[in-house]
């Protein structure tokens, strides 16, 4: 349990309802926080008592490394009766149905009531911390994610990127790369392969070095066959003389232009043929 790791360093007693106080054994300061919160005890202990709060990190890190093969959906390789694979798999779908595809935050699995809710559900239940969802949970998914885009991408030989910048609340700037393609069974695919943070300033030369990263991450750059962005001039400049693709396609004749028809072509043209793709409106529609 998390308040017996806890109560090795700290004296706990109800504050009142909702509130717990802990007295810090190795230096007798208190402290509160809600119950079923450990958040102020633990930056104390991080910035008072740097030496225990690592020890207990690197248990923590040597029990999660021991762990990474429950966190899985190979079902063929664990005790179903085990307590502590029921235990992983109700962590892992709290992770998956209530914070990926519900949005929900990572702290929510921290509150006491719905702490309550699971002891009703499972009464072993072993309350989880949004340290650990953060960084064993959610990690492995994403490994497990990208290691199926990988395969994916490798069994295809063209595919078509969408590239578009966002704005969030607080006016940071991200940049989403999804791309599309036909599989071996003729049915349509779609992925998002990064949504990266896109700083200042947002010129064409950043946002090309951002999409030619991600596609040398995947290794598709010589896939890609068509791209498709907004008129913005940052997006125009980016793919100016494009990435190339070895033959042209005369199937897609919406908005899309050649470079070879607006533009003079570079002095090491190669032979190949550099494509440049405007706005098409109802592009993502067309797509999908």
């Amino acid at each position: 349990m998390a308040s017996e790791k806890w109560s090795k360093f700290f004296d706990f007693s109800f504050a009142d309802k909702n509130r717990v106080n802990g007295c810090c054994k190795l230096c007798q300061k208190n402290y509160k926080d809600r119950r079923g919160t450990y958040s102020n005890f633990i930056k104390h202990l991080k910035r008072i008592h740097p030496n225990e709060y690592e020890r207990i990190v690197s248990s923590d890190a040597a029990y999660l490394s021991e762990e990474e093969n429950v966190f899985s959906n190979d079902r063929t390789t664990a005790d179903l009766g085990n307590i502590k694979y029921k235990q992983n798999q109700f962590i892992l779908s709290i992770t998956k149905n209530l914070i990926i595809k519900c949005g929900l935050p990572f702290n929510f699995v921290e509150h006491a009531s719905f702490r309550d809710f699971l002891k009703d559900c499972h009464l072993k239940f072993e309350p989880v911390s949004s340290r650990k969802l953060k960084r064993a949970v959610i990690p492995l998914l994403k490994n497990n994610v990208l290691k199926t885009i990988h395969e994916a991408l490798n069994n295809i030989n063209h595919l078509t990127l969408t590239v578009d910048g966002w704005c969030d609340r607080r006016c940071r700037s991200f940049l989403g790369v999804t791309c599309h393609f036909i599989d071996s069974k003729m049915i349509p695919q779609a992925y998002l392969i990064d949504f990266l943070r896109f700083r200042s300033p947002h010129y064409g030369e950043s946002i090309l070095r951002l999409t030619e990263d991600v596609l040398n991450r995947f290794n598709v750059k010589e896939k890609v066959f068509k791209i498709i962005t907004d008129n913005a001039s940052s997006m125009i400049n980016a793919y100016k003389f494009g990435l190339f693709t070895d033959e042209e396609d005369d199937a897609f004749d919406y908005q899309t232009h050649s470079i070879s028809n607006t533009n003079s072509l570079p002095d090491d043209y190669d032979g190949k043929l550099y494509l440049i793709f405007y706005h098409i409106q109802f592009a993502e529609s067309e797509l999908q």
